[in-house]
């Protein structure tokens, strides 16, 4: 599987809480390929992100085929800017409030509050429940437990799906919640 930069036509982005859903559209050469949004190598702050192609195995015919794919990821709440790279270059994406046709979406990730807990929503295009659980607990804030025999309790608050909208969901998530015992 070869991956290089995609091609886009417009890359927008949304805020929700912690979260930024990144938004691309394009055209790929075949149906051969997938599109991804990845963070990028470079280890500088606020973290940059690559919007990428990778070619499938197998036999597909040669016609180009248009994309709608969204990402979410945790970005610093203080950035108002988010820098893409693509196969034209880089953009720096203005990051706008979700609005009304996302609020599905806002209330996926920020659902309800949670006093003192610690919250996070993990996503998965495969909707997979193991794949959205593992990136919502990688999503968790370092924990602040200053106490070695002290025990996190990790909570699914709940489990849903996204489909369509403007970001081209086809998305799991899962929201969770930490509590600890100190």
């Amino acid at each position: 599987m070869t991956q290089k930069l995609a091609e886009r036509s417009s890359i927008r982005a949304f805020r929700a809480g912690p979260y930024v859903l990144i938004i691309a559209e394009g055209k790929l050469p075949s149906p051969g390929h997938e599109v991804d949004i990845v963070q990028s190598r470079l280890r500088i702050y606020p973290p940059q992100y690559d919007l990428v192609a990778r070619s499938l195995p197998g036999v597909y015919p040669q016609v180009v085929t248009p994309y709608l794919y969204g990402e979410t990821v945790r970005f610093p709440a203080d950035q108002p800017v988010v820098t893409v790279h693509h196969a034209e270059g880089s953009d720096q994406v203005e990051i706008k409030d979700s609005g009304a046709e996302l609020s599905a979406y806002l209330q996926a990730v920020s659902g309800g509050t949670a006093g003192q807990a610690d919250e996070a929503t993990g996503f998965s295009k495969n909707l997979s429940f193991d794949e959205a659980f593992a990136s919502a607990l990688e999503s968790l804030p370092a924990t602040t437990t200053k106490t070695a025999d002290a025990m996190d309790r990790v909570q699914v608050v709940e489990i849903g799906g996204l489909f369509g909208g403007i970001a081209g969901f086809h998305d799991m998530y899962v929201r969770i919640r930490r509590t600890s015992d100190t």
